[in-house]
């Protein structure tokens, strides 16, 4: 995990140094996003009643290709009743933005990475495997997207998944 977070901050670092040189190319943007979390797989979904969230990133790339780091922090809310703890996911990833139509307007993501899981009830915590695939409109300074993303877990074994609404600010490109 700290190896991770070693490269996300070399990665932002070099976003941010070569930002200056290539704004008129366009070539860098940075952006930040808040999240609303609807839980779709039914272990997951019948455990937490939703998620609250942000992540923030850079984009790097030229064309309609931009390669993403992303870090970001959820929170999932248990449902009263239940044995799960409330949850906080700290994910790191990297990924791809594609723009689909000229003017960059509308876009496809795919992300890849590690997350961090805490139980707060249980005060356990363990890193998991985490990806996302999504859409999205590029709206003047706005994103608003939607990723069906998840990570996987031991017990019971599969992908707590749920559907992220995402709307943020990018600046640059």
């Amino acid at each position: 995990m700290r190896s991770v977070k070693c490269v996300m901050t070399m990665m932002l670092l070099l976003a941010l140094g070569t930002a200056k040189k290539a704004g008129a190319q366009h070539l860098v943007f940075l952006f930040a996003h808040g999240q609303y979390a609807s839980p779709l797989d039914k272990d997951f979904k019948n455990n937490y009643s939703y998620g609250l969230g942000a992540e923030g990133g850079v984009g790097l790339g030229t064309g309609s290709t931009f390669f993403m780091g992303t870090i970001g922090y959820s929170y999932f809310k248990a449902m009263s009743g239940k044995d799960a703890g409330n949850l906080t996911f700290v994910p790191i990833k990297v990924g791809v933005r594609h723009y689909l139509l000229v003017g960059k307007i509308l876009f496809i993501d795919a992300n890849a990475g590690i997350g961090a899981i805490t139980n707060r009830a249980t005060h356990t915590s363990e890193s998991r495997f985490t990806a996302d695939a999504g859409a999205g409109v590029k709206l003047g300074p706005l994103d608003l997207g939607i990723n069906y993303e998840g990570f996987s877990r031991s017990d019971p074994s599969g992908f707590a998944s749920w559907l992220a609404f995402k709307l943020g600010w990018r600046i640059g490109f």
